[in-house]
C-alpha cells in the first residue's frame, strides 16, 4: 500500500511539474492587431514580461532590439509583454521614446498570473512547438549572451 501511495504521489509532482508547458495567450499589439501565441507556434520566441515603471526593464531594451535585428530574418520572435502600463496609447508613447524595434503586446493580469511572473522582467525563451527552453528572472550582466546563446542552440535542433 505504502508503494502506491508513493507511485501516486511521484505521479502528481512529474505530471504537475511541466516546464515545457507554457500558456497560450491572445493579446493586443499596439497597432491595434490581435497576436495569438498559436501564430508564434513555429518560431522561437523571446517573450519578455516588463513594465514602463520597472528600471531594469527599460535597460533591457537595446539588447532586445539587437536581438530581434539579428535573428529577425531566421525566424526568431521578440515579443515585449507590457503589464502594469495604463493603456496602449501609453504604452506606445514609452516605445517611441525607447525605440524599441520589435513587437509590444499589451499584457494583463491573467497573462502574469499564467505565467507565474512575480517581478519584472521575466524573459522566457521559447522554442518550436511553443516549449519552454528558459526562463530569465531579473537582470544579469551574461543575460543577453546567455539568450543568443539559447537562439543558437534552438535554430540548430530545428533545421
Amino acid at each position: 500500500m505504502r508503494a502506491l501511495i508513493l507511485v501516486c504521489i511521484l505521479f502528481a509532482t512529474a505530471t504537475a511539474q511541466q516546464p515545457d508547458s507554457v500558456p497560450q495567450f491572445s493579446l493586443p499589439q499596439l497597432d491595434g492587431q490581435t497576436l495569438r501565441s498559436a501564430e508564434l507556434k513555429d518560431k522561437v520566441v523571446i517573450l519578455d514580461f516588463w513594465a514602463t515603471w520597472c528600471e531594469n526593464c527599460v535597460s533591457e531594451i537595446p539588447d532586445l532590439n539587437k536581438l530581434e535585428k539579428e535573428y529577425s530574418s531566421r525566424g526568431v520572435k521578440v515579443v515585449g509583454l507590457a503589464v502594469q502600463s495604463g493603456w496602449a496609447s501609453d504604452i506606445q508613447k514609452f516605445v517611441k521614446q525607447y525605440d524599441m524595434r520589435y513587437t509590444v503586446l499589451v499584457g494583463n493580469d491573467d497573462t502574469v498570473s499564467d505565467f507565474g511572473v512575480i517581478s519584472f522582467p521575466n524573459t522566457y525563451v521559447i522554442g518550436p512547438g511553443w516549449k519552454l527552453y528558459k526562463k530569465y528572472s531579473g537582470v544579469s550582466e551574461t543575460k543577453a549572451a546567455d539568450i543568443q546563446r539559447d537562439i543558437e542552440t534552438l535554430l540548430k535542433t530545428k533545421r
